[in-house]
């Protein structure tokens, strides 16, 4: 159960910055917080409903920073985003908190976020990895199969102190 709970933990944490990048934010002082995508090269249907972001893409978000080789948004007909998919050496940081794949999609409504293409997540220097790693955002739960790893360093006041307790 504890280690379970980690795992969702580790996930779940990294995720959060990555879905801010599709929702509104605002700061504190009310101020609507930026969003910014570059990348070499747009391609944006509007009819077909998607963007097409090709060649050293980079999403600053003030929660987290994500780069990769494309990023495709696609949207529902009112322009709202259902998925982000990032492909490409894709790469998801926020503050302590790494995320690493060959490619990672997220379903808006959902909340499904899926890291494939051997993907690894860190925090500080625990880490979880495994052939897919899903997270389901909305349900605080996390699947890794098949092969799952899970390594957890015994700092003191780490995570491991924090999940497993203190051998006394």
């Amino acid at each position: 159960m504890k280690m379970s709970y980690m795992c969702g933990l580790l996930g779940l944490l990294l995720v959060a910055g990555w879905v801010r990048a599709a929702d509104k934010a605002a700061s504190a002082d009310g101020a609507e917080e930026v969003t910014i995508i570059t990348s070499d090269k747009l391609t944006a249907d509007y009819k077909q409903h998607y963007a097409l972001f090709e060649g050293s893409v980079v999403v600053t978000d003030p929660q987290m920073q994500l780069t990769s080789e494309r990023l495709t948004v696609t949207f529902d007909a009112n322009n709202k985003i259902k998925t982000l998919k990032a492909d490409g050496k894709v790469n998801i940081r926020q503050t302590d908190k790494l995320a690493k794949a060959e490619s990672a999609t997220y379903d808006i409504d959902s909340g499904k976020v899926v890291l494939s293409g051997k993907p690894r997540v860190m925090r500080g220097k625990d880490m979880l990895e495994g052939d897919e790693i899903t997270m389901f955002r909305n349900e605080s739960r996390i699947l890794v199969h098949p092969r799952a790893r899970l390594v957890v360093y015994p700092e003191r006041g780490g995570a491991r102190e924090q999940f497993f307790g203190t051998n006394k």
